[in-house]
């Protein structure tokens, strides 16, 4: 597959998903106890993780799924939003977002997502820093 005809439009649903997100995390933190906030949540960092790996983002999947895994926990009720699990969810967005720009632009080796990726997983083990 030629992914080169297809980045434009990938970024353009990104950047949609993007906004949902934002829009959700926003929610969340108003309104912690909420059930649409992490719904919305997940099916956009969902849609993101499978056009990223359709794509060949690699960065942008795996940072997706990992997003994913911990919201996943929270629609089940294994975690509770509090403020270092938001400082994680937003950070991990912001990450998200330069990493979406960065691969299209064909420079996905300059994101770096190990920080983020390590907040994801432990905010999503039991006890740590998110639950």
């Amino acid at each position: 597959m030629d992914t080169a005809r297809y980045a434009e439009l990938f970024l353009t649903e990104s950047q949609d998903n993007l906004s949902a997100i934002n829009h959700a995390l926003l929610e969340l933190e108003r309104t912690p106890a909420a059930r649409e906030p992490v719904g919305a949540l997940f099916r956009a960092v969902h849609t993101v993780k499978g056009m990223s790996a359709t794509m060949g983002y690699t960065v942008v999947a795996d940072l997706s799924h990992e997003l994913e895994t911990l919201l996943d926990l929270l629609r089940r009720g294994e975690r509770e939003v509090n403020a270092a699990l938001m400082d994680a969810l937003f950070s991990a967005a912001d990450t998200l977002e330069r990493a979406i720009e960065l691969s299209v632009a064909g420079r996905e080796d300059e994101v770096d997502t190990a920080e983020t990726l390590a907040a994801l997983r432990a905010a999503a083990l039991p006890g740590g820093e998110g639950s």
